[in-house]
């Protein structure tokens, strides 16, 4: 999974250094996913993972044990060997037991560590996919501030115009200097407004760089995205349901471990007893002692706890699906207010194009008039202004539109 998500950022770097100065959403999504130093977890749960099924695996090798002791003998003890009557005495204990069956212990323990790693990784893959809000504030914001970066330099054109008629009619003594004066305000306005713009740009270009951890600047191109509509069919695709899944897994396999409590366990059992001095009985000396057999073992302990630990998987089953359940309501609500924006959005988009016809020609008439002298120039610098803030509209919402239906997708988790 890691070497996956490394291969595919270097190919993206790769292709964003090919194009040199080009970035689209889609690659800033996964290059801020390969950057976020959550995802070093996912190589660390899977060595956590082997590790512990290694060393689970281990359960049926021998299991040796051995016990010196060297101490004081209390009651009737038969009398030592060589003529001693002491009583300290060194007992040696030496075992080796060998499973032949645990009861499905084994098995059961590599499937609940399995199951858990599932539930681990997917709650990386929730946190990630959180990043995709955060990279589409960046982004459109730059793409917004873009287009309204263009409409200022459209007044600004407009304005440089007339700036040199006025001037050239203030000199042969056709308008006043206040006219001039007017017009430079308005200059000065607009580049007020255009240094606010490309300080907020460089801040989110900024952001943005650290989060995807690639070099861009103010030259870089953002490409415009191109959704589809959202389909009113659309399925949910989010990692929380896979995660809900992975939990209740988890709960089913942790169950059968209580099955598992209720099976005997058989096994090859070897024991040696040294005693020294030896042990006197009559005419023999007894000082090794061995025996090897089957050994079986059941405790029942876990038949007086298995109605309510089945009980207890219930209810955590019952938990999570109450998480589930509450997490569609919350996306389908949020799936719906999304939809009703985009609806909106469309349709006050319908007017903006002839809105801005409608400015585009007020302000031309205004020119004209100024032109030919029957009309102030306050008037026509309000009708200039009017005619960028219905761009400025259109370009607003055009971004806002596109924002909501990747907002949209991000929300179904496609």
């Amino acid at each position: 999974m890691r070497k996956l998500h490394f291969t595919a950022s270097v190919f993206l770097l790769f292709v964003f250094s090919a194009k040199a100065q080009s970035l689209t959403i889609d690659s800033s999504y996964k290059l801020a996913e390969n950057n976020y130093p959550l995802i070093k977890q996912y190589d660390l749960i899977e060595k956590t993972k082997e590790y512990n099924i290694s060393n689970a695996n281990k359960a049926y090798l021998p299991q040796v044990s051995i016990t010196a002791i060297e101490g004081y003998v209390f009651g009737d003890f038969p009398s030592m060997g060589s003529g001693s009557d002491s009583k300290f005495k060194f007992i040696g204990i030496g075992q080796v037991n060998q499973t032949i069956w645990d009861g499905g212990a084994t098995k059961t323990q590599k499937k609940i560590l399995e199951s858990s790693t599932k539930v681990e990784k997917t709650n990386i893959d929730v946190s990630l996919r959180e990043l995709r809000s955060r990279v589409n504030q960046l982004y459109f914001g730059i793409l917004l501030i873009d287009e309204q970066l263009k409409q200022l330099a459209v007044q600004n054109g407009i304005l440089n115009n007339n700036i040199d008629k006025v001037k050239k009619l203030n000199e042969n003594g056709y308008s006043y200097k206040m006219d001039v004066d007017e017009i430079q305000v308005e200059q000065l306005k607009l580049k007020q407004q255009q240094k606010d713009f490309i300080f907020t740009r460089k801040g989110y270009i900024k952001m943005l760089s650290y989060l995807i951890n690639t070099k861009i600047d103010e030259q870089t191109k953002f490409e415009k995205p191109i959704t589809a509509d959202p389909s009113p069919d659309a399925t949910i695709k989010r990692p929380e349901l896979l995660l809900y899944q992975n939990q209740r897994d988890l709960a089913d396999v942790n169950a059968e471990m209580q099955k598992v409590n209720l099976m005997p366990k058989i096994g090859v059992l070897g024991a040696g007893i040294m005693l020294a001095p030896g042990m006197s009985l009559g005419n023999t000396t007894i000082s090794t002692l061995g025996v090897v057999g089957l050994n079986a073992s059941w405790n029942i302990n876990a038949l007086y706890k298995n109605g309510n630990e089945k009980e207890l998987t219930k209810l955590e089953k019952d938990k999570i699906n109450v998480q589930e359940q509450t997490f569609l309501f919350n996306t389908n609500l949020q799936i719906d207010q999304k939809t009703a924006d985009i609806d909106r959005q469309k349709e006050i988009l319908k007017d903006d194009d002839a809105i801005i016809t409608l400015r585009a020609n007020i302000q031309k008439g205004y020119q004209l008039k100024y032109d030919n002298g029957a009309g102030p120039l306050v008037d026509l610098l309000n009708a200039i202004e009017n005619e960028k803030d219905a761009h400025t509209q259109k370009a607003l919402h055009e971004i806002q539109l596109l924002m909501s239906m990747y907002d949209y997708q991000t929300i179904i988790g496609n």
